[in-house]
């Protein structure tokens, strides 16, 4: 059986923007290596949900292994858990939380300044020795996952806890059902409490009961002596905690194994797509370093960026090249040029796209195999520089190796892709494709 590496570019789909006269950032990019393998393979553009829905991860992610999220997505706060090997119950309500920066309503920061794991975990474990729920008839335990992400699990012996409650996270608008769209750059944050998305009383609860503890959570973490020491040196505090994507119950998906008779790997760097690849069957990667490229901000430099993306893609390409005889397929999931995107920079996600070519792709043409292996490579989502979002615009899709024929794209890009031999897809039709190519030798 020929082999599949399956990459995801979390992000890597862009707008046209100025700074390069038109291009995406991805167009305007050297990528040599991406290039040669649309040049020897196949392209096209791939809508990953609809043409009216922005991706999150977890649905972008769901859709391209062939669920469609209208049906399957059941919020990412359980994912996290699931990715993060936590126990979860079903009933239980589990929640994805960001640290972030408060002032009279206002969210300055909702990442607090990227606060790193050591100090997100003091925080962590803070919140957890001094907050209490047990007058609500609920017990929780909140969890650290990398650096300004943890997961909330509420719990109940006595009341029905709903997910039908909305976000107090302001980037991203949760809708009755499942749903969840994230927002544009806004001019002004404002943090708003958590609100019940039906009549019921145990979504009337659960609201509630989230924003007693948000309440109660603050009142520590603006005590505490991390962000005392923070304040004092002038950097953003991590004093409230940001609620989205509350679920309590997991999708209902097959196991690959048995679905098409194929061993899987992930390489994963946040716990949302390691969550969904685990329900999927897959194994995944244990001991890997969390990315150092989830620390990098605004004011890192280009140069800086290289750094620390060589650091960690050198980790993932040896990884991917250690166990590649041990299964039929590799998934892999990179996070770098998001960010940038969210934080409107298409010259640092220009940065991050090149190293990704050069660490990445120039390192695994080196020593694959191209006649026994077929390179997916493809984007969870657009995120574009001009509204600092996830956007629904078409991502690009290249298939690669083997014996597949050549179209006549050359370069990689969006513009490039769009007049690639597989025309437009939607996303859950992707895996269906990659899975014949495989399995058809």
């Amino acid at each position: 059986m020929k082999k599949l590496i399956f990459v995801i570019l979390d992000g890597i789909g862009g707008r046209p923007v100025k700074e390069f006269k038109g291009l995406t950032p991805l167009e305007a990019a050297n990528t040599p290596n991406l290039d040669e393998l649309a040049k020897i393979g196949k392209t096209g553009l791939m809508v990953v949900i609809d043409e009216k829905t922005p991706p999150e991860t977890d649905n972008g992610v769901l859709a391209i292994f062939g669920y469609d999220p209208n049906i399957y997505s059941r919020c990412r706060g359980v994912l996290e858990v699931i990715g993060e090997d936590i126990k979860f119950n079903e009933g239980d309500l589990a929640i994805r939380c960001n640290f972030a920066t408060f002032d009279n309503r206002r969210i300055i920061d909702s990442r607090a300044g990227r606060i790193k794991n050591i100090q997100s975990k003091k925080l962590v474990e803070s919140i957890n020795k001094k907050v209490s729920l047990k007058d609500l008839s609920v017990d929780f335990k909140l969890f650290h996952t990398l650096n300004y992400r943890s997961v909330l699990i509420l719990h109940s012996d006595t009341k029905t806890l709903s997910d039908q409650i909305s976000n107090t996270h302001p980037g991203y608008e949760r809708k009755k059902g499942y749903a969840e769209l994230p927002k544009p750059l806004l001019k002004e944050k404002i943090y708003e409490e958590c609100k019940p998305l039906d009549d019921t009383e145990a979504a009337k609860f659960s609201a509630n009961v989230v924003n007693e503890f948000t309440k109660r959570s603050k009142k520590v973490l603006e005590n505490d002596p991390i962000n005392l020491k923070r304040k004092k040196k002038k950097l953003p505090i991590a004093n409230i905690l940001l609620m989205r994507a509350a679920g309590n119950n997991l999708p209902k998906l097959e196991d690959f194994k048995k679905k098409y008779g194929t061993s899987w790997l992930c390489i994963g760097d946040t716990p949302a797509e390691k969550g969904i690849a685990k329900l999927l069957g897959m194994e995944v990667l244990k001991g890997l370093p969390d990315p150092l490229s989830d620390n990098l901000t605004k004011e890192h430099s280009e140069e800086e960026i290289e750094k620390v993306l060589k650091k960690d893609l050198e980790i993932r390409t040896e990884e991917l090249l250690k166990n590649i005889d041990s299964y039929d397929c590799i998934y892999v999931h990179l996070k770098g040029a998001d960010p940038y995107g969210h934080a409107g920079l298409p010259n640092k996600k220009k940065k991050v796209i090149e190293c990704l070519d050069k660490w990445l792709f120039g390192k695994l043409i080196d020593k694959i195999d191209m006649e026994k292996t077929i390179f997916c490579v493809t984007s969870d989502h657009c995120t574009a520089c001009d509204i600092g979002a996830h956007a629904s615009d078409p991502v690009p899709l290249l298939i690669s190796g083997n014996d597949v024929e050549s179209d006549s794209v050359e370069k990689f890009g969006e513009s490039f892709c769009k007049k690639g031999g597989i025309g437009k897809i939607k996303g859950v039709e992707l895996m269906s494709i990659l899975m014949g190519d495989v399995l058809n030798d």
